[in-house]
């Protein structure tokens, strides 16, 4: 008996798993698109997104997609330079309050067009876009957000696409 049941715990441990509704290559590809479209939004800034787009797949749940963005590269302690004066962080703060709008613009367009890009993924499943922002130790962050967080059902996106309504309108936006 004891026999039998090991037996079958190991037929249940090793049954094969079932295909992914979403393959990894889909998730790859998906990555480069986002890459490119937030790097567009900065080309002449090489350190704006510094840490590419990374997605995982959880079959029953959606897929992730997080990247590390960089809103504006400001000045940097060294032993050349000791202190970063008032103007500079009011500077690079108002330069990352000025450019925030524009990517939370293009990251609505990213979540709303993954839509039909991912057309295997089950419609009840959702669609995360996390974008992580930089910050200096040193600077006035009032504001600025640490990270963005939009997601939506991949079913709600396509009805969104289907009817020529925003797909904002059907995000969720978390920024912490």
């Amino acid at each position: 008996m004891l026999t039998s049941i090991l037996l079958l715990a190991t037929a249940l441990v090793t049954r094969p798993a079932e295909a992914p509704h979403v393959v990894r290559a889909k998730v790859l590809n998906t990555e480069k698109l986002i890459n490119t479209q937030l790097a567009a939004l900065y080309p002449d800034e090489p350190w704006f997104l510094i840490g590419m787009a990374r997605g995982v797949y959880l079959d029953g749940m959606g897929v992730v997609f997080s990247a590390e963005i960089n809103l504006a590269t400001g000045p940097y302690l060294s032993p050349f330079k000791q202190t970063i004066s008032r103007e500079e962080i009011v500077r690079l703060h108002d330069k990352k309050e000025v450019r925030l709008p524009l990517l939370r613009k293009r990251m609505v367009t990213i979540v709303g067009s993954m839509a039909s890009y991912l057309e295997t993924m089950p419609s009840n499943e959702e669609f995360v876009l996390a974008v992580s922002l930089l910050r200096y130790p040193w600077e006035d962050s009032t504001g600025i957000p640490s990270q963005i967080i939009m997601r939506a059902p991949r079913g709600k996106l396509m009805e969104a696409q289907r009817n020529n309504v925003r797909p904002a309108s059907v995000l969720r936006i978390e920024e912490y």
